[in-house]
C-alpha cells in the first residue's frame, strides 16, 4: 500500500461510466450494500480512485459526488482522500479545462499568472481574499466565477448589482467593494427583463461550479488546475 499514493500523474489512466472496469467496481457487493453508483476511475498504481455518488438522497437534498479508493485485488474499501507522499498534493481526478475556460463571470487584474477564483460575495473568507486581489492585480489575472451559496442570503442580490458593472475591471471593484463593507448593493432596482437576464446568469455561474465539482468558498485554481491554498498569495 506504501506505493499506492506515490502514482506517477503521467501513468494514471482514467475511466469513464461506460468502461467495463467502472462496471465491475461498481457491482462489488460492498458498493452496491451502500448504494453508490461509479461514475469514472483512475488508476493509481496498488489502488484505484473512484468517484462516486449516491444512488438515494433524501428529499430537498443533491447528489453530492465524493472520491474513494479500492486496491486493485478488490478486498479492501478505503474511505476519505488521498495525499501524493511525494509532493503533498491531494490525489484528485483532473478537471476538464473546458468545463470551466471561457466561462468565468468576468475578469480582475492584468498580471502575466492566471487564477481561476470561484468565490461568494458573502462569504467571510472569500471577502479576505477579495480584499488581497486587489493587491495582487498586476501580478495575477483573476477569472472570477460567483458561486452564491444557498445558506447566504445576500449573496445573490451582491452578485446581481456586481454583475450591473459597466465591465470587467468594474464587476471586479464592485465585488471588493462588497468585501470592503460596501451595501450599495441594497439600492439596486432591476426591470423584469434584467432580472430575469441576471438570475439566468447566476445559474449558469453555479452549474459551471457544480460541474467543476466546486463544494466550498474560495476556491482558487492555478493554471494547471490544481487548487492552492490562497492565504499564501
Amino acid at each position: 500500500m506504501k506505493k499506492a499514493l506515490i502514482a506517477w500523474a503521467g501513468m494514471a489512466s482514467l475511466l469513464m461510466a461506460n468502461d467495463p472496469l467502472v462496471t465491475e467496481l461498481g457491482s462489488l457487493n460492498i458498493i452496491q450494500e451502500s448504494q453508490i453508483r461509479v461514475l469514472k476511475v483512475k488508476d493509481e498504481g496498488d489502488v484505484y480512485l473512484i468517484k462516486g455518488e449516491p444512488t438515494k438522497v433524501a428529499p430537498g437534498q443533491f447528489k453530492q459526488p465524493f472520491d474513494f479508493y479500492v486496491t486493485k485485488d478488490k478486498k479492501i474499501l478505503i474511505a476519505g482522500n488521498g495525499t501524493y507522499t511525494q509532493t503533498g498534493e491531494r490525489v484528485s481526478f483532473p478537471l476538464d479545462k473546458n468545463i470551466i475556460e471561457g466561462k468565468e463571470a468576468f475578469s480582475y487584474g492584468t498580471g502575466g499568472s492566471v487564477l481561476y477564483v470561484f468565490t461568494d460575495p458573502e462569504c467571510s473568507y472569500c471577502k479576505q481574499f477579495e480584499k488581497k486581489m486587489e493587491t495582487l492585480k498586476d501580478k495575477y489575472t483573476f477569472k472570477i466565477y460567483l458561486f452564491p451559496l444557498p445558506f447566504h442570503a445576500e449573496a445573490i442580490p451582491m452578485s446581481k448589482w456586481i454583475f450591473k458593472g459597466k465591465d470587467s475591471n468594474q464587476m471586479g471593484e464592485r465585488l471588493i467593494a462588497v468585501a470592503k463593507g460596501s451595501t450599495e448593493y441594497k439600492n439596486l432596482v432591476l426591470s423584469p427583463d434584467e432580472e430575469k437576464q441576471l438570475t439566468a446568469k447566476i445559474e449558469r455561474q453555479k452549474e459551471i461550479a457544480k460541474e467543476a465539482e466546486i463544494r466550498a468558498t474560495p476556491t482558487v485554481l492555478d493554471g494547471r488546475l490544481n487548487k492552492i491554498n490562497w492565504s499564501t498569495l
